[in-house]
């Protein structure tokens, strides 16, 4: 089952949902990934210790806005770049977040490079919404 992942915020045109950007290969794995993570609570711990719980903010649907945890564009984009550099420089600490990741990565090309293209394309969306005037947003996940 594929899955659709989408940058949203309030007040959010058509035109904006479609011209954001999107994920390079598809956003599949980065779905899997955003939802697998709640099965595993250490690495919700490990978003908070290493500066990068933004990455946490989700929608799907059933969801009620009160319940979305919404964050600046910059908060996710800085976010979605710290990891990225954590990955690229093979730092020990993300390597739980790399093997629940490969569990439904595409494997086209190496986990961390599939990895750390799919958070180069979440801080694409929020700096798309950045310049759009977006003061608070999240990421949309639905199957």
């Amino acid at each position: 089952m594929g899955a659709s992942v989408v940058g949203i915020w309030k007040g959010i045109t058509q035109d904006q949902l479609a011209d954001q950007p999107s994920f390079y290969n598809d956003c599949k794995a980065w779905g899997d990934w955003m939802a697998e993570r709640y099965n595993h609570p250490e690495l919700l711990a490990l978003h908070k210790r290493l500066g990068i719980e933004p990455l946490l903010s989700h929608a799907t649907e059933g969801m009620n806005e009160r319940e979305v945890n919404w964050v600046s564009p910059e908060q996710l984009a800085i976010a979605a770049s710290r990891l990225r550099e954590m990955v690229l420089a093979k730092d020990e600490r993300v390597q739980p977040m790399l093997k629940v990741y490969s569990q439904n990565a595409n494997n086209v090309d190496p986990i961390e490079d599939e990895f750390a293209r799919d958070l180069s394309d979440v801080a694409a969306i929020a700096t798309f919404a950045k310049e759009h005037g977006v003061k608070k947003m999240t990421l949309e996940v639905n199957w």
